[in-house]
């Protein structure tokens, strides 16, 4: 989202701002009109998503700027909730899921005594998903790229600090954060990374929804030097806009990293398509 003009702290903070000051059932309703009026104003994220999103429904016409603007929708509400968990209590936290679904794969990850994985997509709300593990009290790191402002590193670093979230950035200005990232592993705890839309040569190609792109490698180099299981986690919003917490089972890794990468986009495929309308990927992701 670097090249995103509203992806900045001063929007980051009016946002906060206008969250704190409404019950969170009129943010969510707020926060789902301004995502479907501003379908109209952002040709290259609208033309990014219109290309993705008909790749993995198969919708052509008015039926595709429906799911698009319900996309949006869905987008604006995610990060409505964003804000609503920077300021709620664990309790009201905790009371936004209405179901989980496979915690047992944390436990038995705990148990092997290697740490986990734990690997997602732009789908629902990543962030939360991070959260609710946290203040179930598993110790967890979230891997990102630095911010396009300092500012903003600083106040998401916060966000997930106060939760007791740690953050390490990835990137050419953090060459040693794959030694932080193996030793949080060797001392049992968990790591969570995007790995859909990669970044520098940090990438292996996969089929996904039919055609060539690229996910991270990361999961399998860190594999390869932990043996810690691999678990995609998916955090999803339902109708009644509350949420589902879903940890799949591990993705059985091998030495061939370009297989372990497909493997991965198999299985994200599958939710992905079962999920398009909170798929947030504004990007193109087949080029």
């Amino acid at each position: 989202m670097t090249g995103n003009p509203w992806y900045r702290l001063d929007i980051f903070r009016a946002a906060l701002r206008l969250v704190s000051l409404l019950p969170r059932d009129i943010a969510q309703e707020v926060a789902g009109a301004i995502g479907r009026a501003s379908y109209d104003f952002g040709p290259t994220g609208r033309a990014a998503a219109r290309e993705n999103l008909a790749r993995i429904t198969g919708l052509r016409d008015l039926m595709l700027e429906e799911m698009c603007r319900e996309n949006l929708d869905r987008f604006l509400r995610m990060l409505s909730d964003y804000f609503y968990c920077s300021l709620a209590q664990p309790e009201d936290i905790r009371a936004l899921v209405q179901e989980w679904r496979g915690f047992e794969h944390i436990t038995a990850a705990r148990r092997r005594g290697k740490g986990g994985i734990l690997i997602t997509a732009h789908l629902g709300n990543w962030e939360l998903g991070g959260i609710l593990l946290a203040l179930e009290g598993v110790p967890l790191t979230v891997v990102t790229l630095q911010e396009p402002a300092t500012g903003l590193t600083q106040w998401r670093e916060a966000y997930r600090k106060r939760l007791g979230i740690k953050t390490i950035a990835v990137g050419a200005s953090e060459p040693f954060s794959f030694v932080g990232i193996v030793s949080a592993l060797r001392r049992n705890e968990f790591v969570a990374m995007l790995v859909d839309r990669p970044y520098g040569a940090a990438a292996l190609p996969v089929r996904f929804c039919g055609a060539e792109t690229h996910f991270s490698a990361a999961p399998t180099h860190l594999w390869q030097h932990t043996g810690a299981d691999v678990i995609p986690a998916f955090v999803l919003q339902k109708p009644s806009g509350r949420y589902v917490s879903l940890l799949a089972p591990p993705v059985p890794m091998d030495s061939d990293g370009a297989a372990n990468a497909q493997r991965i986009a198999t299985v994200f495929e599958t939710i992905v398509r079962c999920n398009p309308e909170q798929w947030f990927n504004y990007v193109p992701i087949w080029k």
